[in-house]
């Protein structure tokens, strides 16, 4: 059963178009209103859609949690997720749910940067630091680590639980394909940004969100190289500032208090950011190895 699901947060003037083009292109759609205060629920349902509904509002990756849930529960083959502000077009999920017989993967990404309608110069800049810094962490090499239009595997949607409640599960997934060794492709998408309501969050605090899970997961994978650097420095700049105390006392009988605590604070930081790195780097080895 090829299953599309759309996460919905207040998108009654869309959500009953994307539905409908969708079925036309899978078997079933299902729809998380994630406490809408309009009619979004309703207005999914009468669409055609099974709909799954939070008392509140929990964000977006909550959504996908539900959604991913109810596609276990139903034996989904093929998930295809899909905005519910009409930005994407249904009548690509075929090529998103193509792609991974075709290229016999698990995940397939619709990415804006492979030649469709993509994001405004604005986003892309955005977009591209934070799908850097999430290849780097994850190991992947992927072109939009941001898109929202994305088809996965049974076994992808059975190795995927987003705990993100907010937009930074976009990344946090694909951590967990990462994870999980699942194999990723990429198809081009064409997106419509003159669409009412393009983005319930705005976008400077979105990204900045984002970029800092993305950043959390490059520490938590490459300790040495962001702990432990950090620390290294701070380390250095610490004993560094301890010789001109030391050097300025011993020489010229001279206590300068400022140099003797700024040298205390980052030679204790910088123990304390090595010793992470190396506690995170063993823990790693020691997960790997089992």
């Amino acid at each position: 059963m090829k299953l599309v699901c759309v996460p919905a947060f207040n998108e009654a003037a869309t959500v009953g178009r994307v539905v409908r083009e969708s079925l036309r292109f899978a078997d079933r759609v299902a729809v998380c209103d994630d406490g809408s205060s309009d009619g979004t629920a309703d207005e999914a349902r009468a669409a055609g859609a099974h709909v799954v509904r939070h008392d509140s509002n929990r964000g977006y990756g909550a959504a996908l949690s539900t959604l991913f849930e109810f596609a276990r529960e139903s034996g989904a083959s093929t998930v295809v997720t899909i905005d519910a502000d009409g930005q994407h077009d249904p009548a690509q999920i075929g090529a998103l749910a193509g792609a991974l017989e075709r290229h016999s993967v698990d995940v397939v990404i619709g990415s804006r940067f492979l030649g469709g309608r993509g994001a405004p110069s604005y986003r892309r800049a955005g977009i591209r630091v934070i799908t850097s810094a999430s290849n780097y962490g994850t190991g992947l090499h992927v072109s939009d680590a941001q898109s929202g239009f994305r088809a996965y595997s049974r076994e992808a949607v059975g190795a995927i639980r987003p705990t993100e409640d907010g937009m930074a599960a976009s990344t946090q997934i694909l951590e967990q394909v990462s994870a999980a060794r699942l194999s990723v492709a990429e198809v081009p998408i064409d997106v419509s940004y003159d669409v009412p309501h393009a983005s319930s969050q705005a976008s400077v605090p979105h990204g900045v969100s984002v970029l800092v899970s993305a950043l959390k997961t490059v520490s938590l994978r490459h300790p040495l190289k962001s702990y432990g650097l950090a620390g290294l420095c701070f380390l250095v700049s610490g004993l560094s500032l301890g010789a001109v105390f030391f050097d300025a006392y011993i020489n010229e009988q001279s206590i300068f208090y400022g140099s003797l605590v700024a040298a205390i604070v980052l030679f204790l930081l910088g123990t304390i950011l090595l010793a992470t790195a190396i506690l995170l780097f063993s823990m790693a080895n020691l997960i790997r190895d089992r």
